[in-house]
């Protein structure tokens, strides 16, 4: 218990996919009977995985087996889930001064937030392991998985209104780790890689094409947040997120009293400065992406398999223990401004 006004709530949100919907193509064989590559990536390979049908050669008089063009089939899906939880804080210390804080964190699974602008492009715009029949349930694109917001308000006896809002996101942007070319063979750029351990690569059962490409792939690992959480395991889509950004916005209102006759009217004047971190430090304030030069999270290029069928990689050479992670976002978006206002309210 406390002398003044003090509230604590929190509250949740668990949802469930019933009947969801998820694109899938017809003319892709299962993989279930592929050929699969050797060592600890174990993906199945995409040989002659069209589905076929039988046209009829005239010149030659026999029946000739053909691919079947792609044939995009909506389906419906029941795997898929979500849930969020916040937190909410506010206090009145005094009656001049309100404080508040609040903190949200989300998870969305699924299997496709139907991403691009056709058929074709749903498909092609999700990173899977076996294929894009079986995307396997990822991290949505479309989730802000953590924010924090807190504000402060001061007034005193003459007519002075003071706020501060601060807010801090992660994952304003979010991306896959891939391949760099399409290693299964599914005729889809977006191929998402093994995160080998230390050990798996010095035995052998993950293998690079020099042992320049294999340190300098383990030395970015090492220094990257997401790789060195999950060696072991195939990377999820979706689930890079950029680092946290940090705002604070500050308002000043002033009012006048005006007496109109009888009435007594405000004549209120506003200075709001928008991301004021960034007026002090053009660093400051600022959300990141991910550096260009590694792709978009394309830091391994599959070099075909070797005599024993395992998978051989390389790395690009931006890629290294040094390798900067994420760029300052450069865009009007990101800079503080400000603007004055005047308001004129009657009683």
């Amino acid at each position: 218990p406390v002398s003044f006004p003090f509230t604590i709530s929190a509250e949740g949100i668990f949802n469930k996919t019933i009947n969801g919907v998820v694109l899938r193509d017809w003319s892709v064989n299962p993989v279930d009977g592929f050929t699969r590559f050797n060592g600890v990536d174990n993906r199945p390979i995409y040989q002659d995985f069209k589905q076929t049908y039988k046209v009829y050669n005239a010149e030659k008089e026999i029946y000739e087996d053909k691919d079947m063009p792609a044939a995009y089939v909506l389906e419906n899906t029941h795997k898929g889930y979500g849930y969020s939880g916040t937190f909410t804080m506010n206090m009145r210390p005094v009656e001049s001064i309100s404080l508040m804080a609040s903190y949200t964190h989300t998870v969305s699974k699924e299997l496709t937030g139907m991403p691009g602008s056709n058929a074709a492009s749903v498909l092609n715009y999700i990173g899977t392991i076996y294929g894009p029949n079986d995307p396997g349930l990822h991290n949505s694109e479309f989730v802000t998985p953590n924010r924090v917001v807190a504000s402060a308000t001061f007034h005193d006896k003459s007519d002075n209104h003071f706020s501060f809002i601060y807010e801090a996101f992660r994952g304003g942007y979010k991306y896959s780790y891939m391949t760099a070319n399409d290693m299964n063979g599914d005729g889809y750029n977006y191929d998402l890689i093994y995160i080998p351990t230390d050990e798996q690569v010095a035995n052998g059962d993950f293998r690079f094409v020099s042992p320049d490409d294999a340190q300098r792939f383990l030395d970015f690992v090492h220094v990257d947040k997401y790789l060195s959480k999950n060696q072991g395991k195939y990377a999820e889509a979706y689930s890079v997120y950029s680092p946290w950004t940090h705002r604070v916005d500050f308002s000043y209102k002033h009012d006048f009293k005006i007496k109109a006759g009888n009435s007594t009217n405000t004549l209120q004047l506003n200075v709001d400065i928008k991301n004021i971190l960034n007026l002090f430090n053009s660093n400051w304030g600022v959300s990141k992406y991910m550096n260009p030069a590694l792709g978009e999270g394309r830091i391994l290029k599959y070099e075909g398999y070797d005599k024993d069928g395992y998978a051989t990689f390389s790395t690009p050479s931006a890629v290294n223990g040094n390798a900067q992670i994420w760029n300052n976002s450069v865009s009007l978006g990101q800079c503080w401004y400000a603007s004055v206002g005047i308001k004129y309210m009657f009683n």
